[in-house]
């Protein structure tokens, strides 16, 4: 599915270039002033795809545009190539194309080929299983959606928890098809969709593919068939739809939206999962068994229940339950993809759902998904995050039982002052002792710390020390005592002389707990609309590369104003994460951060690091 954003979805915001106080070259204008920092990076793509093997039998689409830093970070079997097109001839006249493997009969020693990937005729267009729109089938179906009750047939399976969720069961009348589809989109042009709460691959609106003809097939039978018939199922009124192409690599993700957006009705995913065997080579795979879903054809099919997609390949629909609040609360029900499937629910304030992260490293996550367009429903407004400004404390703090010797120097403290009135932001590395640092992460780690996790878990996941216990520990403490520090005109006289901002308040101040899969998303309008200063502090990260966790500041409304050509989304600064770095922005009104999705490929699962943050006010 999509971003509640907007139909086109968000798209990339790319990182922009990790500063620090060691590097004092910078190439942004010197000003007088704070502002936020409007640096630009090349969002230069590079095409990857497996050119030392003939992977047309075993991955859905054998090239396609990825991130260099994907590339480096995840793809590293990966080499780089200059060819985008699909390796398969358009006028083709055989069914079969060369797709094939050379397999050992148990019972001959001739060698035999297989063909895995049958296409139909170039000229034919799909169809909706005729099973599907016999009256019967349609009639149960009704019954059971406005009666919220669970539906199971050959044909269709209907859940009503956590919401209602219908899956359509070999969809197309002629499935070989799909191939000729997955063909097609070997000739389109991918943009990368990178942002707070998506990264994947995505086409145009297939509205716009007008000259491939077995996509032009589907998209037509999705505003006219398949429009009628959920229509008539839901009795839902539709006037209309939108829909694309999505590719999702490893790492790559959806996290929680509902998909509430002016007009959607309905959202819909056709799966176009790996390619399934023949009868008689039932045995090859290039996936795993999927013991929730039947295959293509059923228990009674010829290859069983595999569907070329597995569970630990990712890449699930998740549906989440609600709270008392009407919060998403957790993961009620999954749903893999499986070759040949239409699922569909209905858009509304319970539909909170997302697409876990891909951690196949060999086949990537294919399908065509899109939203039915109706009469809209009365917008429901959020009520916005309240975070009360506090004033800093006067105690005893001494700063050098803390810092580091360099930053005491009034020659460092104005050179990180340059620093900031050019860029607006710096990095100030290993900034806390090591003995200290070295003591608070062994008292972050010890089980007297209560963690629990943070509010509104479909805006952000991560764990924090409770507020309730900070103000009730014992001076001594290493933990009480970093939240005793970062609140203290000490501190903030420390903060001035890098920033030449005279602090006198704060909020936000938390002592966050990271493992993989967590994340926060771009904040409500009310958060940013006044000039502040964040402090960002990371303790134990990895020493090994990991993909996500960086803080990345943006424009959103700069973005949403510029129209598509404002689209790009790119960062005005990005935060990695570095142990024991103590970063600071400068953010004008207007500019945003969120924390980028932390992946699961590159952390394992027992590892945490932590962050200090805090948002400081003049």
């Amino acid at each position: 599915m999509s971003s509640p954003r907007n139909d086109s979805e968000e798209p990339s915001s790319s990182s922009t270039e990790k500063r620090c106080i060691e590097n004092d070259a910078n190439d942004a204008g010197a000003s007088g002033q704070q502002q936020a920092a409007k640096r630009r990076l090349s969002n230069t793509v590079i095409e990857i795809s497996d050119t030392e093997s003939d992977d047309s039998d075993v991955c859905a689409v054998n090239s396609y545009q990825a991130s260099a830093d994907e590339v480096k970070r995840i793809r590293r079997d990966y080499t780089s190539s200059s060819s985008s097109s699909s390796d398969y001839s358009s006028d083709s006249e055989s069914p079969w194309e060369d797709d094939s493997i050379v397999v050992q009969d148990r019972y001959e020693t001739k060698a035999k080929k297989a063909h895995l990937n049958p296409r139909a005729n170039r000229m034919d267009d799909p169809n909706i299983n005729p099973a599907l729109k016999e009256q019967d089938v349609i009639e149960r179906l009704t019954t059971h959606w406005s009666e919220d009750k669970d539906h199971t047939s050959e044909e269709v399976t209907l859940m009503c928890k956590p919401f209602k969720l219908c899956q359509l069961h070999n969809f197309l009348a002629n499935p070989e098809i799909i191939n000729n589809i997955v063909d097609d989109m070997n000739t389109l042009d991918w943009t990368r969709k990178k942002m707070d709460l998506y990264e994947f691959h995505q086409t145009t609106d297939l509205a716009n593919l007008t000259w491939q003809r077995s996509i032009r097939g589907i998209y037509e039978l999705l505003k006219t068939e398949l429009k009628s018939w959920v229509s008539q199922v839901t009795g839902i009124e539709l006037e209309g739809v939108s829909a694309s192409c999505s590719l999702y690599g490893p790492g790559d993700h959806l996290l929680i939206h509902d998909d509430r957006l002016t007009d959607r009705r309905v959202a819909f995913i056709l799966y176009l999962a790996p390619w399934q065997p023949p009868h008689r080579y039932h045995l090859f795979q290039n996936g795993g068994d999927d013991t929730n879903h039947k295959g293509a054809r059923g228990a009674k099919g010829a290859w069983g229940g595999w569907s070329g997609w597995s569970r630990a390949m990712g890449g699930a629909l998740e549906l989440f339950a609600r709270d008392a609040a009407g919060a998403p609360a957790d993961v009620a029900r999954r749903v893999y993809p499986a070759n040949n499937m239409l699922a569909f629910f209905q858009v509304g304030k319970d539909s909170f759902h997302q697409v876990g992260e891909v951690l196949s490293m060999e086949l990537p996550r294919l399908s065509i998904n899109g939203w039915f367009h109706g009469p809209a429903p009365p917008p429901e407004r959020p009520l916005p995050d309240s975070f009360p400004k506090l004033r800093l404390h006067s105690k005893l703090v001494v700063l050098q039982q803390w810092v580091e010797s360099t930053y005491m120097s009034t020659r460092v403290r104005a050179q990180v002052q340059a620093q900031m009135e050019r860029a607006s932001e710096v990095c100030l590395r290993a900034l806390l002792q090591p003995a200290r640092a070295h003591a608070l992460l062994a008292a972050l780690a010890a089980p007297d710390v209560p963690w629990e996790p943070c509010d509104g878990r479909h805006q952000r996941r991560y764990e924090r020390v409770s507020p309730a216990w900070l103000p009730a520990l014992g001076e001594g403490h290493p933990v009480r005592a970093l939240a005793r520090l970062a609140s203290s005109t000490a501190w903030a006289r420390l903060l001035a002389d890098c920033t030449d901002l005279a602090l006198v308040s704060y909020c936000r101040l938390e002592l966050q707990r990271w493992k993989r899969g967590d994340f926060t998303l771009l904040p409500t309008r009310e958060q940013y609309q006044e000039p502040r200063l964040e402090a960002v502090l990371y303790l134990g990260v990895p020493e090994h590369p990991i993909c996500g966790g960086q803080t990345v500041y943006v424009a959103p409304e700069e973005a949403e104003g510029e129209g598509a050509a404002g689209e790009t989304g790119e960062a005005l600064v990005t935060v990695p994460p570095v142990h024991n770095a103590l970063n600071l922005v400068y953010c004008d009104a207007g500019a945003a951060s969120f924390t980028k999705y932390l992946s699961k490929l590159t952390m394992r699962e027992n590892e945490r690091f932590y962050i200090l943050t805090c948002t400081y006010s003049e």
